[in-house]
């Protein structure tokens, strides 16, 4: 008995001596494109309904969608951010040349659903397309958007993809 109970006294010492040595993973700045974790920040179609594919996510506030697997906007597609702070305060992202027509093309067949902003995985924000997307894209920042620090985040990873 008293030789079971040091031996699981043993093993949980080393189980809490491990977990301490754990180190959180930084949170890194990339796109994801080279398999090392989702991207710092993405922008995916959404549904309501289920679709062959596409995979049910919760969304920040309650809720859950049917989002796209495939991001139809990335950092490397974004040429410079900056933060509005005009009547409300928006993330704003002005996407490359390259990628407008085809984000405008993903969107134009997109109207009146749900899209979806992503940052590191996570859905963060949702919005209905009231419009086709080209040149901006903006990310509402707020108690029914994203928070401020998130946006500041956007805003580095935009930076870095830059250099």
């Amino acid at each position: 008995m008293n030789l079971r109970r040091a031996l699981l006294g043993s093993i949980c010492c080393v189980l809490l001596l491990a977990s301490c040595s754990i180190e959180k993973q930084p949170l890194t700045l990339n796109d994801g494109l080279d398999g090392s974790g989702p991207p710092a920040f993405e922008l995916r179609l959404a549904s309501a309904k289920l679709i062959a594919g596409w995979t049910e996510m919760q969304v920040r506030g309650g809720g859950s969608l049917i989002v796209s697997p495939k991001a139809i906007l990335l950092p490397s597609q974004v040429r410079n951010a900056a933060i509005s702070k005009n009547d409300s305060d928006a993330l704003i992202l002005n996407v490359r040349m390259g990628s407008r027509e085809t984000l405008q093309a993903y969107t134009s067949e997109h109207m009146f659903k749900p899209i979806v902003f992503l940052i590191k995985g996570k859905a963060v924000y949702m919005a209905v397309l009231g419009m086709p997307l080209n040149r901006q894209v903006s990310i509402r920042i707020g108690p029914d958007g994203i928070t401020e620090a998130e946006a500041k985040f956007c805003l580095d990873s935009v930076k870095q993809s830059v250099k």
